[in-house]
Parts: C-alpha cells; sequence; structure tokens
C-alpha cells in the first residue's frame, strides 16, 4: 500500500469518526436542569470578576489579623483575586439560599420541611448579604484608609 493510499485511508477513518462525534453531539439533550445550573455557575463568575482575574491576573492577597500579607497600592479600583473568590462564594450562597426558599414552597402538604428548607435558605441569604457587605465595608475601605 503506498504511502497517498495510507493517507486517504487515515483522513478517511477521521472524517467517520467527526461525523459520527458530531451526530451523538447533535442529538445530546441536557436537561434543563443540567443548562439552569451552568447559567447561573456563568453568572456567578462573571458577578464575581471572574473575567478579570483571567486577564489581569491580580495579585493574591491574604488578610490575617491586623495585617495583611501582600503589599499593594490600596485604592478601590484594584480587585484581589481572595475577594474575587469571596464573592463568587458569596453569589452561591445567595442563590442556594433563594433556591431554597423557592424549594420551600413546593412543600405544602409537609410544613415541617417546608419551615426548614425556608428558614436554611433565609439564614445563607442573609450570610450572604452580610458576608458582602463585611468585604465591602470593613475589608475595602479599611485597606483604602491605610493606604493613604
Amino acid at each position: 500500500m503506498s504511502r497517498r493510499a495510507k493517507a486517504r485511508l487515515a483522513v478517511r477513518k477521521a472524517s467517520r469518526k467527526l461525523a459520527r462525534a458530531y451526530r451523538l453531539l447533535s442529538a445530546y439533550k441536557p436537561s434543563s436542569l443540567v443548562v439552569a445550573l451552568a447559567a447561573v455557575a456563568v453568572a456567578i463568575f462573571l458577578f464575581g470578576g471572574g473575567v478579570y482575574d483571567v486577564v489581569v491576573k491580580p495579585v493574591v492577597a491574604v488578610p490575617r489579623p491586623r495585617s495583611i500579607w501582600v503589599a499593594y497600592p490600596y485604592t478601590l479600583l484594584e480587585q484581589w483575586l481572595m475577594e474575587s473568590i469571596i464573592s463568587m462564594v458569596s453569589f452561591a450562597m445567595g442563590f442556594a439560599g433563594l433556591f431554597l426558599i423557592y424549594e420551600s414552597t413546593k412543600y405544602a402538604d409537609d410544613p415541617h420541611r417546608a419551615y426548614y428548607r425556608f428558614i436554611v435558605g433565609v439564614l445563607l441569604l442573609l450570610a450572604a448579604y452580610f458576608m458582602g457587605q463585611y468585604m465591602l465595608r470593613v475589608q475595602k475601605l479599611k485597606t483604602v484608609r491605610l493606604g493613604r
């Protein structure tokens, strides 16, 4: 068998595999739950500043009691990687809280279960809110005052 014939055979095999993969992927229909969770994950990544983290590659700053581990210009315009991660966790907690509150309405026949889901959802939502306020008011504004 010549080189040219072997190359044609390899191209045909690759073409068949690609066509089969295309058919399988085009017929795949993910559930609406998977699509919704993926959309929420992308939204949390964008709201948390993920694009900024990927493009700018900010310095990692670890806040410690009475000190900080990285010397960095302190202004409100810069963002640290830890702030971004904490805000993403806060958004995820808030979403989980809202989801649990929504899910609690589905259990009208079992008020005990609905009550506990509602309470946990409200606690997660409040924790997310207060974590965001802490990051903004205490951490961010304190480092701005220290930098002057």
